[in-house]
């Protein structure tokens, strides 16, 4: 058995970027100097330009995502946003899941900014109530 409690680089490690404890980044920098900052206790982050700093947050594709909440996740796209506890942004390009346990599937644009809300697709929806 292997063990690494710091945390495991696949590609380049990026400069900018406060690792967390027992993290995983796979990716290279991007032509912008960007690279994957998993900074999130137990976080991970592939891609490119991507940052997981939730504890216990991912994002696993796309490009210059964000996964900030706790156990939040992105899937990929580009420029979404898993803020909430519990959010999940699936795909699309400038999503946010906000809310607690709220989840955006896919789009352009949407916002899940309600507990427990979610919004399926489309352009310029947002889900507020709980």
């Amino acid at each position: 058995m292997f063990r690494f409690p710091l945390g495991i680089v696949i590609g380049d490690r990026y400069d900018d970027c406060d690792y967390g404890e027992a993290v995983l980044a796979v990716g290279l920098i991007d032509q912008f100097g960007r690279g994957n900052c998993p900074s999130g206790k137990s976080s991970v982050a592939f891609g490119a330009a991507n940052t997981a700093s939730g504890k216990h947050s991912t994002v696993t594709g796309g490009s210059i995502n964000h996964a900030s909440g706790q156990d939040s996740s992105v899937s990929g796209g580009a420029y979404n946003a898993a803020s909430g506890q519990d959010s999940s942004v699936s795909g699309g390009v400038y999503n946010t899941g906000a809310g607690q346990r709220s989840s955006v599937t896919g789009g352009d644009s949407n916002q899940a900014s309600g507990q427990d809300s979610s919004v399926s697709g489309g352009a310029y929806n947002a889900a507020s109530g709980t």
